[in-house]
Parts: structure tokens; sequence; C-alpha cells
């Protein structure tokens, strides 16, 4: 991996926007730093934190609903967009020339937590954050936290990484790392979750930074999809668990609080963010800091051609009762969850914040554990529990007693593919169960797990001859 050309750190500012802040933060972000009068007050590094959250509002918005959403089964092309990418990847011509396989978004974000990693750190040496012990923590531990979370989407999405610690020093350093395997990566992951986990609140004030900003509950959760990616399934209960004994924190939106559906807590959760449900969300505010996450070029009205539309195949798994499905798409097939259903103004609807993690998420994720550890009464009553919220008849054991595990995992995979579609899930979910090819073979032609990551890009290759290209693309 070469500073100069491919990770550019620095110049992504003029990228991603230095007004593109989190409106839950007071200062504005800094991503660009001289050396000699920079990491001397704990200000500064708060707005370095800033910085980061702006970095990652560039890496997934909207790139993490594609790597989500664009290879698996939940949407199909909208035959009017001029969207040749999502037509790729629908498809599965996944090639190292398209844009979406760079991983240079993401590593900024590294690079950031690395900046902040270790000049907090010496920030504290230095007695800068004395008698701020909790500003402190709190700093450290989102950098830990945020290059975790980084790292993990990563491996999931190319493999083996360059596995980078160390903060890059400017535009002219090059720096060429090897892949590390996925084994270094996941044991990286954990030992940041560690770290994160004991420094971080289960909360923050106001309240609504408690779902803009990383906190105990959100490392849960990263823990508990990694578990869950590693099928180490004991330990996932015990991550989500604690996630789920934090009533104060995270709880169930509803789908009958108010008269009109779109104005139920559970579609006020997409179209307005921060939800109690929410664990952990991107948070995009074009009004008050010119911040996109152009979910509208997507999905939304089809008049403005976004990239998708909803799929047959998810369109047949919802039943005529289910209140998701009015919430999620309508009548032409455009994609409406995250938008207003009335007064829908383009304008208006280009800065919805991207939900990386809520509680149905985890729940759902919990019964697969369940399902796994030979308690499918248990894991299929987590499944009742979405069911019902949404106006679906529950299951009856006589519905699947005689079931084996596999088959009790599907009906857990088409709650999830209904209960989160859209939001970024569905190809994890298929590559984590071994269930890829079964579902996408008949779509587009996946045959071969090798498949399954994505290649590095050709600009990556060129650049930092360490690279390896995955097999597949080879």
């Amino acid at each position: 991996m070469k500073n100069q050309k491919t990770i550019l750190i620095y110049m992504l500012v003029l990228f991603c926007g230095l007004t593109a802040c989190k409106k839950a933060l007071e200062l504005n972000p800094i991503t660009e730093y001289a050396d000699a009068n920079f990491w001397k007050e704990t200000s500064q590094a708060t707005a370095a934190l800033n910085g980061a959250y702006t970095l990652l509002q560039a890496a997934m918005g909207p790139e993490g609903v594609f790597y989500g959403e664009a290879r698996a089964d939940n949407v199909s092309q909208n035959l009017t967009s001029l969207n040749t990418e999502s037509l790729n990847l629908l498809t599965n011509n996944v090639n190292p020339s398209l844009r979406i396989t760079s991983w240079n978004q993401l590593y900024a974000v590294v690079n950031q937590a690395n900046l902040i990693i270790k000049n907090v750190r010496i920030m504290n040496q230095n007695g800068l954050y004395a008698n701020k012990t909790a500003e402190f923590n709190q700093t450290l531990g989102q950098a830990y936290a945020l290059r975790a979370l980084c790292y993990f989407n990563m491996t999931r999405i190319w493999g083996a990484l360059p596995l980078v610690t160390q903060p890059l020093k400017d535009a002219t350093e090059n720096y060429l790392v090897e892949r590390s395997d996925t084994e270094a990566v996941y044991a990286r992951i954990e030992l940041d979750l560690d770290s994160a986990t004991v420094l971080l609140p289960t909360s923050y004030s106001p309240s609504q930074t408690t779902k803009a900003l990383l906190t105990a509950g959100a490392v849960n959760a990263i823990y508990t999809d990694l578990y869950m990616w590693r099928h180490q399934y004991d330990k996932a209960l015990t991550a989500s668990q604690r996630i789920l004994t934090n009533t104060s924190n995270y709880s169930l939106t509803s789908l009958t609080d108010a008269t009109a559906l779109e104005n139920t807590s559970y579609a006020r959760q997409f179209t307005h963010g921060f939800s109690t449900e929410s664990i952990f969300e991107i948070d995009f505010n074009f009004a008050e800091r010119g911040a996109r996450s152009f979910y509208i070029q997507v999905y939304g009205d089809i008049g403005f051609q976004p990239a998708f539309q909803v799929s047959i195949p998810l369109m047949t798994k919802f039943q005529p009762n289910d209140k998701r499905a009015t919430i999620s798409y309508n009548e032409r097939r455009d994609i409406t969850k995250f938008f207003d259903k009335t007064n829908f103004v383009r304008s208006t609807m280009d800065d919805k914040n991207i939900i990386m993690y809520r509680l149905s998420d985890i729940l759902l994720l919990r019964a697969e554990a369940l399902n796994q550890l030979d308690r499918p009464a248990d894991a299929i009553a987590i499944v009742n529990q979405m069911k019902v919220r949404a106006g679906e008849t529950a299951l009856q054991p006589v519905d699947y007693t005689s079931l084996n595990k596999s088959q009790i995992e599907d009906i857990i995979l088409n709650e999830r593919s209904k209960e989160l579609c859209f939001e970024g899930k569905r190809w994890f979910d298929l590559v984590r169960t071994k269930k890829a090819i079964s579902v996408m073979q008949p779509i587009n032609g996946l045959n071969n797990e090798d498949n399954y990551v994505w290649p590095i890009n050709l600009n990556e290759i060129r650049l930092n001859p360490l690279l390896k290209q995955n097999s597949y693309y080879q």
C-alpha cells in the first residue's frame, strides 16, 4: 500500500469536504495536520476524532449499501438507471477496474484512527489529559473501535489485508505492506475491540450522540457480528446479551404507535434516524453540515433513476399482512424505506443516516447462534418477535419441530432478508452461512466460493508490488 497515490489520506478531505461533520459534534473535523502546532490541546484530538467520523461518512455513503446489497438477491437493476457499476455487481461481473473495489477510503479512516491512538497516548503521557480521564478514554476508545470496524468490514470484502497500525506521516511517505492472513486480521480486530470495550461508556450526553458515536453497545454489536462471521456462537450469545440487558438505551420500535404507518417509530427510524432501536448509525445532515449519504442515487423514486429496485424474490417473501412491505417499497417496485412517503422532495432526502447496527439485527444474529447451538425453539421465538411486530402470524411448533438445523437457518435468514432489507446486510448473510451459491447461482451464475471476496483494485496493485490479487481474479 503506497501512500503517495493509493491512500491519499489528506487529499481525501477534498473529496468528502471538511463541512461534512456530524451534527452531534460541536467541533470542526480535522484530517490534516501540521506537526509543529497540533496535538497540543485535547480539543484538537476531539477534532481529529470528528475527522475520523467524517472519513467514515465518505467511505460508507453509499458504498456500504453496495458492498452489502448489490451482489445479493434483495435488489435488482432499475432498468432506467444509468449506473453501470450496479449492473456489473448484480450480474457478478466484479472486476478490479471497478471504482468500488478500492479500499482507499476505509484505509483513510484506519490511518486517522492510527494518528489518534498514537498521539492521544503521547498527550496523556505529557499530562494533557490530567483530570480529563473520561475524555481521554472516550477519544482513545472510539479510535480503537473505528479501526476495528473498518478492518472487519474490509476483511469481509477483500479477505487478507495489509495490517497498518502506525500512522502515515505525510504525502511523500511510501508505505508498502504485504497482506496479512485473515487470522491475523481477526486477531487485530479483537484486540482493538478489547481495548475499546474497557474505555467506552454505554451512553453520551446529549442522548442523540449515543447513536451517532461508538459506545460500549456498538462495540458489542461489532463483537456479535464478528463472532457470527467466525461461527463462534457461544461468544456471539455473550456479546449480544450485553446489548439486550441495556434496556435504557435499546428497545424495539413499533409498527402500531401511530395512525399512519409512515409515522410509526419503526418507519421513522429509517427516515429520521436515531431511534430507540439504533445501536450505531453514521449521521448525515446536509442542511446542518453538508453531509450526504447519496441513498437517493442508490434507492429512491424511479423518476430519479436510482441504481436499484426491489427484487421479485424479496417481494414474494412478505405475507400480505406484513406492514414492513409497505414501508420498504411501493407498487412500482421503488425502494421507499428511507424516504418520506408523502411530500417527497428530493433535495431533502439525500442525507439519510446509514444504520450500521440496530437491535433487530442483533436479535436475529442471536437467533442464528441459538439455532446452531441446538436451541431451535429459542431461535424461533426471536423470529416470531419480528413477525408479530410486523403483523405476520407467528410460527407454531408444528411449523418447525420437524425441520433440521439448515432449514431453520433458512427461516431466520428469510426473516433477516425482510427485516433488514436494503440495509447492507444480505450479501454478508449469504456468505457467512455459505448459502451464497445456492441462492445466487440461478440469478447471476455465482458458482465458486473464491468469488465471494472482491478483487483488489488495479491501482492498489500497480502502486504496491507486494500486493497479490485474490486468486479468483488472477
